[in-house]
């Protein structure tokens, strides 16, 4: 198998905007949730953060398993035009 050319692949498809290969990503955790939604909007830690209206830092670490402010999770509701229950 030529290791490049599915490297290449991988990234054309996220480059297409195409989000198909995320539908399936387990959303057990909050971090397995906030990284699922980042994906499905292809954007990166940094653009997700601006278009939520919080830090960067912040999409880090709630990546990585901390709880987000009850103030920070509303902007990612709203900025995402999610259920309130999304979360729960």
């Amino acid at each position: 198998m030529n290791k490049t050319a599915t490297f290449i692949e991988v990234f054309e498809t996220i480059e297409t905007g195409s989000s198909a290969v995320y539908e399936d990503l387990p959303e057990n955790t909050f971090a397995e949730k906030i990284f699922k939604l980042r994906m499905l909007h292809g954007l990166t830690q940094r653009q997700f953060a601006a278009r939520c209206g919080i830090g960067y830092s912040s999409v880090c670490k709630y990546e990585l398993g901390y709880t987000p402010s009850s103030y920070n999770l509303e902007k990612i509701i709203d900025a995402l035009n999610l259920d309130i229950n999304y979360f729960d």
